[in-house]
Order: C-alpha cells, then structure tokens, then sequence
C-alpha cells in the first residue's frame, strides 16, 4: 500500500494549488495527488478548434489577489498571462428586449434608462434606507430592496447575481456572497457612505478602488485560454498525480487515513486533503463521520450549460465593443447572459468571425439540465438573434453542461460551514478545500488551498 504524508484528492484548481503550495514550502514531505478523471482541471478547459478557443467554464480570474498572481509566476506563467481588452468596462443589461449600458459615472446614471426616475430616486435615497433587521441571515435580495429599492434589486442586483453565482439572489446569503457589501453597510451605516470613505483611501494609497460587492481588480487570462494554467500543473508535477483514480472512501484509524479507490487500490496518508465538489466530499467522508457528511450535503449547487458559438462579423449588426450582457429574470429569457469572448481576449476567434460564449441555467431553472443539446442551442439562438440582431446560422458550436455547475451559498450556508468546520476539528488531519465553502471563483480556491497547507504544514 502507497504511504504518504499528505494525499490530496482532487485535481481541480484547488487541489492542484494545495499540491504547488505543499511541494514548495515543504519538499521534505511526501505528496500525492488522486484525481478521478483522465484529465486535470475539473471545470476549467479550452477547446481549440478551427482558429477558435473555447473555455469550457471559468474564463478568466480578476488580478486583484497577488497570491494567485505568485503562483502563476512560480509556475513560470507570468510571461504567458492575458489582461481583458480595455473594453471590458462596457457591459450591457436587457431591458425591455433592448440591451441598454451600465452607467460607469453619475452623470452617466442619471442619463441611463436602466431604472425609471423613480427606481434612480429611490438610489439617491440610499444612506436613508433602514437598517437591516437583527440577527438575520438577510438574502442578497432583500438587502438591494432594502437599500436601494426593489426595481434596482430586480434590474441590476438579481442579473449580476446571475452572472456571478448563476444563482437566485432571494436565496442566496449576503454574507456568504458578498460579505464586503455587509461589512460596508455595518462599518458605514451606508453603501454610498463607504463607497466615498474607500474611494478616498484608495486615492490616498494610489491604487483604483472596488465596487460594493468586491474589490477592484482586472479580467486575467492566459494566451489561449485558462487551462494553460492547468497544463502547466500537469507538467511541473506529473510524478506526485495519478488519474483515473476515483475516491471511493476515505477512513481514519490508528491515526491516519486509508483511502480507497473505485479499482481496488488503497492508500495511506498522514493527512488528507479533499479538494472534491462538496456532493463527492459527502459520499467519500461518510465512514469518518457521517455528521460532516451530512452537513457537505447541504450545499447546493446548480446547473449551468455553456454555449460557445463562432459567427461571421458580418451576421452581426450591433457594435461588440464590450464585455457582454446579462439578463435579468423578470425578461423571460432562457439564458442569464452572453459574453463576447472575442472582444476581450485576443485570439479567440478567427479573423472576421466573433465569439460568443452563452449561460443557460442557473439555480432558477433546474429545467434546463432536463432540455437536449439541440433544444438548448436552438433556444440560444433565439435569444441572441431576437437581443443582438445576430442572423444566420452559427458556423460553430461547442456546448458544455454541468449538472452541478456552480455551488449555492443559500442563506444558512455559515451555519453549514460552523457545523462542517465543528466536524473537522474533530477529525485531526482532514482537510476541505474547493469552491463550495467561502468562495466560488478561481483567486478563492487558490487563496482557500494556500489557507488549508499553511494549516497542515502547522500540525
């Protein structure tokens, strides 16, 4: 039986950012990673095909956190990294089936026809807006009504929460979400308020301020897609990963672990690291305790298909200069947005063609996992021809599904994660990391990971 010191399953960004962290600050020790799939990556993945680079999920990450700037520099990346196109800042929201832009300025919003005059008020009102009841778990949604009104909730929160979290905002936490935009509201008593106050400090500092929900940072990638940050993985530690290795169970006795693979296999590990969607991390964690997993199993997530479809410029009638568009629900759109790939990133389509890269699904329809390929791609279509006046025929279509997409921080998800965290303390040497818990993008599974070997590496 294969005895290590740490093994970490899962070959997702988070476990292959706990492997790097793991190897570099403490070579001494013996390090084994055991993804399940023949491919590293998880959801992360470009397909290049005909002068295209399709993402199969994440396309990019924001490069406001400098540890994961570190790692791609210790990985010999840094040379290799992609800022967005400066038109990314242009982003479009549909109102009424007609794309109108995110006013960037005030002038700008008070010129804009997003929100009615009433609903652009009932903003000016904001620093009036009563408190948020006590002790409450409140929903991202309840908090944008409560202060800024139910039209801004609907027409700019609920979309952007779409965007981000492809979730429902009236079930989603605030404080697990964004937990910046309570801070501000509990520091400032207001978001304008603490907007100014940060604008300010980070004038002084010289550096660009953040919005409300989080801090500023730009749109990053790598040349030809995100997944050369996945190879790079792959080449630097093809000796510590073995695939095609599926984690049945994981058991601890006599003080360390045995793990069990799907082909018979069994592994020994001072500690373990479970960088797995918390769904799998239930199943795994049953035999070591069956109340963590219960709590993992809690988390939600939802279906998410990707739809990449590769057009003449020419079948385009409006100006792409932009990052894209989302939709909110109160539209009746099967998709929750599209974003111009081709307008952010270099070479990502061919020469004269354009790229756009659709989401349909999301936590308020479950459906769609229900719906054929051909019938979500029709529907696609629809859309795009019906809100950006594309016509004809895509000349290429590449679809990517994900029954459980992205995971749901509903409210309660803190009290999940005391509970998960209460278990663990229990369980010396077991270790979670992945986005379920305190974070879905790509800089919180890194920063998550880097948390996670710092505590191991202590004992």
């Amino acid at each position: 039986m294969p005895r290590y010191d740490l093994l970490i399953i899962g070959g997702g960004i988070s476990g292959l950012s706990a492997l790097h962290f793991t190897r570099t600050r403490a070579p001494h020790l013996s390090v084994h990673l055991l993804e399940a799939d023949s491919r590293l990556g998880g959801t992360i993945g470009t397909d290049h095909i005909n002068g295209y680079s399709f993402d199969w999920g994440p396309n990019g990450f924001l490069d406001r956190l400098p540890l994961t700037l570190q790692l791609c520099d210790e990985l010999g990346l840094s040379t290799q990294l992609e800022r967005a196109n400066a038109n990314v800042s242009n982003r479009f929201i549909l109102r009424g089936g007609r794309l109108r832009p995110v006013p960037l300025s005030p002038p700008a919003f008070l010129k804009s026809d997003i929100l009615s005059w009433p609903g652009k008020l009932r903003i000016f009102g904001e620093p009036f807006a009563r408190k948020r009841p006590p002790g409450i778990d409140e929903s991202i949604y309840d908090f944008g009504s409560r202060r800024i009104g139910r039209e801004a909730a609907d027409y700019l929160i609920q979309p952007m929460v779409s965007g981000v979290y492809g979730g429902v905002a009236s079930r989603l936490s605030l404080k697990s979400c964004f937990p910046i935009m309570r801070e501000m509201e509990d520091q400032y008593g207001s978001l304008v308020r603490a907007m100014f106050a940060r604008a300010r400090k980070a004038k002084k500092e010289g550096r660009k301020a953040g919005g409300p929900s989080s801090p500023a940072g730009w749109l990053t990638s790598f040349r030809g897609g995100l997944y050369a940050l996945i190879e790079r993985f792959r080449e630097v530690y093809a000796g510590q990963i073995t695939t095609g290795a599926e984690v049945v169970s994981v058991r601890k006795a006599n003080g360390s672990f045995t793990v069990q693979t799907t082909d018979g296999q069994s592994y020994e590990a001072k500690q373990v690291v479970l960088a797995l969607p918390s769904y799998r991390a239930s199943s795994v964690v049953a035999g070591v305790s069956p109340d963590l997993a219960s709590s993992l199993a809690r988390i939600k997530y939802a279906p998410i298909a990707v739809v990449c479809m590769g057009f003449p410029e020419t079948s385009v009638s409006r100006n792409l200069n932009g990052f894209g568009f989302l939709v909110p629900s109160k539209e009746n759109r099967r998709i929750l947005g599209s974003i111009w790939t081709s307008s952010i990133f270099a070479d990502r389509a061919p020469s004269g063609k354009v790229q756009f890269r659709t989401m349909v699904g999301g936590d308020g329809d479950h459906e769609s996992a229900k719906m054929t390929d051909s019938d979500i791609i029709s529907k696609v279509q629809k859309d795009l021809h019906d809100i950006t006046g594309i016509t004809g025929a895509p000349d290429i279509v590449k679809l990517y599904r994900w029954t459980y997409g992205i995971p749901q921080y509903h409210i309660g998800h803190s009290e999940v994660m005391t509970a998960i965290e209460s278990e663990l303390a229990k369980i010396n040497g077991l270790h979670l990391a992945g986005n379920a818990y305190y974070g879905i993008g790509l800089n919180e599974c890194v920063k998550q990971a880097d948390a996670v070997v710092t505590k191991l590496l202590k004992g």
